[in-house]
This record gives structure tokens, C-alpha cells and sequence, in this order.
């Protein structure tokens, strides 16, 4: 107990990331239907791309950045939103990823991996049903 006060909390945070982020992915591919997976991570990649153009991403701006989200965090957390709950819970976990820095490189790789198989699902989608029409 009294060595958690000590050392380097960075390196606990990055592995709590690293496998909080692999997690909550499973548990959305098991919840929630591709049409509700492709919105998910089209907020994630929102998101993720909206703190780095408003904050930057320096560790400050993204410690900015995360505290704002938790606000988006615990509003859909009351609007009992859960898809937009897992896409903030990752957005947030993504950041403080980048915060931690390359310790956490592997939670975000699995949203980074996530975000990009379903963007690219939804848009073999979106042109398979565009050349049935």
C-alpha cells in the first residue's frame, strides 16, 4: 500500500490503458450491431481529431482536452446514451494514452486498429450499396 505513493504513476496509468482499451472494444463488438458501430467510431475519430485541432497535443493542451470530455463523458453517461458512453470512454482513454506516452502505445493501437476496420467497413458499405442502385 505504501509503495502505491511512490515511483512513477505513469507507467500503472499506461497499463490500465492498455488494458482497459482492448476491453471495452470487445465488449462493443459483442453489444452493439455494425450500424451502431460504425456511428461509434465515426465519434471517436471526431473527437479524437477535434482535440487535436481545438487543443493541440502537447500534454497540457491534451490534459485540457480530457477534462472536457469527461463533461461529454458524464452527459452520456445521464442520457443513458451507451454507444456514445463507449465512444467517449475510448476517445478519453486515447488521450490520456498520448498523455502517458509510448508505455500506452499498444491502447492506442487497438482503438487506432478499431476506428479504422470499421471506418473502412462503413465505406465498402456505403460503395457496395452505391452500385446496387
Amino acid at each position: 500500500m505504501i509503495f502505491g505513493l511512490f515511483g512513477d504513476k505513469t507507467e500503472r496509468e499506461a497499463k490500465q490503458l492498455n488494458r482497459d482499451a482492448p476491453a471495452i472494444i470487445f465488449q462493443a463488438k459483442q453489444l452493439y450491431p455494425p450500424a451502431r458501430l460504425q456511428t461509434m467510431v465515426e465519434t471517436i475519430a471526431e473527437y479524437i481529431e477535434r482535440a487535436h485541432k481545438r487543443y493541440g497535443t502537447d500534454p497540457i493542451d491534451l490534459k485540457r482536452a480530457h477534462y472536457d470530455f469527461r463533461t461529454l463523458h458524464k452527459e452520456a453517461r445521464r442520457n443513458n446514451d451507451q454507444v456514445g458512453l463507449s465512444a467517449m470512454t475510448l476517445v478519453i482513454i486515447y488521450i490520456r494514452a498520448e498523455i502517458a506516452g509510448p508505455k500506452a502505445d499498444p491502447a492506442r493501437a487497438a482503438i487506432n486498429a478499431f476506428t479504422a476496420t470499421w471506418l473502412h467497413v462503413g465505406g465498402a458499405k456505403d460503395g457496395a450499396s452505391d452500385g446496387d442502385a
